[in-house]
């Protein structure tokens, strides 16, 4: 990465009112199909509670998140150049190609900002946005800062991604900026299946089916997710992937394995951490997702690990540190942090 780009200052936003498994599981649909890996989904998830939105809408979490990290870094907000949202499932308003990205630049004054967002690549969303923030930042003598914000409130009755994960609703923000010394970004990898974009998705107007209206389960938004599909086509390929993106940021910037002190990755359950930990030989100590006092955050994984990590000393001054996860639509990231 050019001009030595970095992360001033990150955060998060968890709406206070939480809602255990057991009651998810209570009031949701249970997982009847079976799962390739022989997991007891309810068991082997790892994830007492989660945290669930309630009034507070997609964009509130985002701002919410927005704000604490601007007070957090202490600059002006009119020092922000870029606004990027990288909400995986954007949905306060359908149209017209709405994000977050305005709301959040009214609220905190950003008034000089060029905002926009950057979604497709669902919980791998976050690396995405990394590598076009930094590209857009290098090419570009006008964007000095840049401000990533995500804010996701999962639609009713759909936090059971079985047989993923149980998903919880939050906000992150990261600050990026030119010339810094340490937590620089070295480099960002990012590889896509185009063929699995459909194995996972929540449908769009003019594909909702009359059924899904009304009864028990009101699924105006409703997640449909192809478990045989799961099974045969992306469980084989995963580690692949993730291997793929992982060698490929540290062959970027030329590093090894060994060199990496700490890993963020997402939280989907305990059973993936231990699948992911074992392929690469990294101790469950080293990753952030080990501790799952909450539900998967989506792309706000990556932030939290990351913040948490950082106020618990995990990671210290000289310290590479790898954020890796994986999100549906269907997309692989990897990006180095030189602390």
């Amino acid at each position: 990465m050019n001009q030595n780009i970095g992360i001033l200052e990150a955060n998060y936003y968890l709406p206070p009112t939480k809602k255990t498994l057991a009651q998810v599981f209570e009031d949701e649909e249970k997982p009847t199909e079976t799962f390739a890996a022989n997991v007891d989904f309810e068991k082997d998830i790892g994830i007492d509670a989660l945290h669930v939105a309630k009034n507070e809408t997609a964009a509130d979490l985002c701002i919410n998140a927005a704000r604490r990290t601007m007070e957090k870094s202490g600059i002006d907000p009119k020092e922000i150049d870029l606004i990027i949202d990288f909400t995986s499932i954007p949905e306060d308003y359908v149209a017209p190609t709405w994000s977050a990205a305005g709301q959040v630049q009214k609220a905190i004054g950003a008034t000089r900002a060029f905002a926009t967002a950057i979604n497709t690549g669902g919980c791998a969303s976050y690396q995405t946005t990394l590598k076009v923030a930094c590209s857009l930042m290098s090419a570009n003598d006008r964007y000095n800062t840049a401000l990533l914000v995500a804010g996701d409130k999962t639609p009713e009755f759909n936090h059971n991604y079985f047989p993923i994960t149980v998903v919880s609703d939050g906000g992150s923000a990261v600050i990026l900026k030119k010339n810094m010394t340490k937590r620089r970004i070295l480099g960002v990898e990012v590889a896509t299946v185009g063929r699995l974009h459909d194995m996972w998705f929540i449908p769009g107007i003019h594909n909702r089916k009359p059924e899904d209206i009304g009864g028990k389960y009101p699924r105006w938004l409703h997640v449909c997710g192809d478990v045989q599909r799961f099974n045969k086509e992306l469980i084989p390929i995963n580690l692949f992937m993730f291997r793929k993106v992982i060698q490929g940021v540290l062959k970027q910037v030329g590093k090894k394995m060994q060199d990496v002190s700490y890993f963020v990755y997402p939280t989907f359950s305990t059973w993936d951490l231990k699948a992911f930990s074992t392929a690469f030989n990294v101790p469950p100590e080293r990753m952030s997702g080990a501790g799952m006092h909450h539900g998967h955050l989506q792309e706000t994984d990556m932030v939290v690990g990351y913040v948490d990590a950082l106020e618990a000393g995990r990671i210290k001054d000289g310290d590479l540190v790898m954020l890796a996860t994986n999100g549906a639509g269907f997309s692989w990231g990897a990006s180095l942090v030189q602390h």
